[in-house]
């Protein structure tokens, strides 16, 4: 059966973003990818962080 897609479905697709943002920066300029990764992963925790806390399934 499916459901509409809600605000935590749109937090799952947003996990992912920054850390493919972080490999097409270290793949554009001279950032290693692990640096480029580390800081896409550090901004991908924001909506994690949201979803857990300040908006917490019920």
């Amino acid at each position: 059966m499916p459901h509409e897609p809600d605000q935590y479905d749109a937090v799952l697709a947003a996990l992912p973003a920054p850390l493919a943002a972080g490999l097409a920066w270290s793949s554009v300029s001279a950032v290693g990818p692990a640096l480029a990764l580390g800081v896409g992963s550090l901004v991908a925790v924001a909506p994690l962080l949201y979803a857990l806390f300040l908006s917490p399934p019920a």
